[in-house]
């Protein structure tokens, strides 16, 4: 099993430094390595018009430019076969080129030796951590490349700004670097940089190794994030039968944060909306100094944190009621949301003349602030993890029709988004719009567990006019 723990460092004031120039030269090895990874992917581009054959954005021969076409190892590996011999050997030549792809990630690792002759100041940087730069270069262009499992792909890998570019790594720390300095203070041992004192609030489980760590500057300074690890502990996903007692619905919205079918209205907290007079006063001022003055970045770190304040309050509060919605249950189902798709612009309207119409998108900017200030992506993705802690289950429900259906007899009744109250001619149920979705997404999520053909609402009632229609004489 792996787990990141996180830990507020506290370095001294030239430790402090030290790891501000090292991050620094690590985003400038990133863009000068990914602009070497980008300029021959788009000299390796031919139009799709045009043969790739005899077609080319530069001559062949520029391409391989300064390319080795073979790297010589200098020393035997690691790793060992079943006789004990290393798998490669001193002297051992490597193709740097294979059916005309560059094996980037090698002939960027190989020349950092280059790199650190033409700069020095790179000789102070751990040579892991400079190692991990490439790796991460490496990283972003499979993601551009490749596509994923649903046949994706990510979009072009950008050049990292000062302000965008704020972590790095050491692949290889262990639990033997956190140690206690002269004066009895806990700190962890970085590699060329020394004791950094750190807030160890949180003890590492027993059994659990550190296998890397991360330095991470934030508005409020800088941190460490330790991958931990433990074999022996098994990742499970547990299997709960789901009943009417052991299970509750949960309707997301924006008028109630969450509706649970055993009849709980919980209120939205509004984080970002009630910081927001605060943050436009604190903008207004920025806009006004000089640009890069010292209370323009006064001004700057002052936002950055209040920023930071949301977030953490956000994150913080999302957490505390995911545990509270487990608290009496066992599965929570919950709907299937496309939160891109939420906040998605609305699409052009073009008059005959060629002008632009009112399309609405006026009015759903300010939907789309509040949909972001909800943050319901991030809280499904810690109710997934804490049912995942908890032993507990989550299931999601397709969110068509959750709405305009009576939770009871399944007919369609049709309300727009202001109509807040639902109210069934057929069964005769009256009650809040938002609690019949929730009553409903419980109904349709412990249907599709126990009956395969129901997966959603338009199944369920498809099923239930056949059932009904057999029942006739």
């Amino acid at each position: 099993m792996l787990l990141k723990y996180k830990y507020k460092l506290k370095p001294h004031k030239s430790q402090g430094v030290i790891i501000a120039n090292w991050l620094e030269l690590a985003r400038k090895q990133y863009n000068y390595r990914l602009a070497q990874r980008l300029n021959w992917f788009e000299s390796t581009r031919t139009p799709v018009n045009a043969c790739p054959l005899n077609v080319s954005v530069v001559p062949v021969d520029r391409i391989y430019q300064n390319i080795p076409e073979f790297r010589v190892q200098t020393r035997d590996g690691r790793k060992k076969d079943s006789d004990g011999n290393p798998v490669t050997k001193k002297d051992d030549k490597h193709p740097n080129i294979i059916n005309g792809y560059v094996v980037w990630e090698t002939v960027q690792l190989a020349d950092l030796v280059q790199t650190k002759k033409l700069f020095p100041e790179y000789k102070s940087m751990h040579s892991q951590v400079l190692q991990d730069v490439v790796q991460r270069v490496q990283t972003t262009m499979d993601n551009f490349t490749k596509p994923d499992k649903n046949g994706k792909t990510s979009g072009r890998p950008k050049f990292k700004g000062k302000h965008y570019y704020n972590s790095f790594s050491y692949p290889q720390l262990s639990n033997s670097h956190i140690v206690k300095n002269a004066n009895g203070r806990i700190c962890i041992n970085l590699p060329k940089i020394g004791l950094v004192p750190f807030v160890y609030n949180r003890l590492i489980p027993a059994g659990f190794k550190v296998k890397t760590g991360t330095v991470i500057r934030e508005a409020d300074g800088w941190y460490i994030s330790f991958t931990i690890e433990d074999k022996t502990v098994p990742v499970e996903v547990v299997e709960i039968q789901p009943t009417e007692d052991n299970s509750k619905g949960i309707d997301l919205g924006l008028l109630h944060y969450a509706v649970t079918s055993d009849g709980e209205f919980i209120e939205v907290p509004k984080f970002f909306r009630f910081s927001e007079h605060r943050l436009s006063k604190l903008q207004v001022r920025l806009a006004k100094k000089p640009k890069h003055s010292h209370p323009w970045k006064i001004l700057k770190r002052k936002i950055a944190k209040l920023h930071q304040l949301i977030a953490r309050q956000r994150l913080d509060w999302q957490f505390k009621l995911a545990y509270h919605l487990f608290s009496d249950c066992q599965v929570v189902f919950l709907e299937d949301l496309q939160i891109a798709s939420l906040v998605r612009r609305c699409k052009a309207k073009l008059g005959d003349n060629g002008q632009f119409l009112p399309n609405g998108q006026s009015a759903k900017s300010g939907l789309n602030k509040s949909l972001q200030d909800a943050a319901f992506g991030q809280f499904i993705q810690i109710l997934e993890y804490v049912a995942w802690k908890l032993g507990k289950r989550i299931i999601k429900v397709d969110p068509k029709g959750t709405s305009q259906h009576c939770w009871e007899c399944l007919s369609k009744v049709p309300k727009s988004l202001s109509e807040r109250w639902h109210s069934c001619p057929k069964c005769g149920q009256e009650l809040d719009r938002d609690y019949n979705s929730a009553l409903i997404i419980q109904k349709i999520g412990l249907l599709s567990t126990q009956e395969e053909d129901i997966t959603s609402v338009k199944t369920a009632v498809k099923v239930s006019l056949a059932e009904e229609s057999r029942a006739l004489p």
